[in-house]
């Protein structure tokens, strides 16, 4: 598995969490992630998969992982807001949340940037 790409990992675990294979899809990531422990993508994907599934303990464990490998990653904060919101940690979801708008106005702000 060591010479597959984490877009051909994540691909092929979105589709088996669609086609209701959802530990299959579980699974592929976590041998992935083990292999490649700093992989941002395939921590993310696992985050979001525990997360559908209502595995909170183990979403917001991924989605933490994603964040102490980028902890200015959007999806991940916003999806970390969303983890937080179903355990009923509402300062941490509105701290979470917070964290969000200021990334995305961040990413707002950089694009204009880009486009004068």
């Amino acid at each position: 598995m060591s010479d597959q790409t984490s877009s051909n990992i994540v691909d092929q675990a979105v589709l088996h969490f669609t086609l209701g294979e959802e530990q299959k899809a579980e699974t592929l990531l976590l041998n992935y992630t083990n292999l490649h422990p700093q992989d941002l993508d395939a921590w993310r994907a696992l985050s979001e998969i525990r997360l559908a599934r209502k595995d909170m303990c183990g979403a917001e464990q991924a989605c933490r992982k994603a964040l102490s490998i980028n902890g200015d990653d959007l999806a991940s904060t916003v999806s970390l807001a969303r983890i937080l919101v179903a355990q009923g940690d509402k300062e941490g979801a509105e701290e979470a949340s917070a964290k969000a708008r200021i990334l995305g106005w961040k990413d707002e702000l950089a694009q204009e940037g880009d486009n004068p």
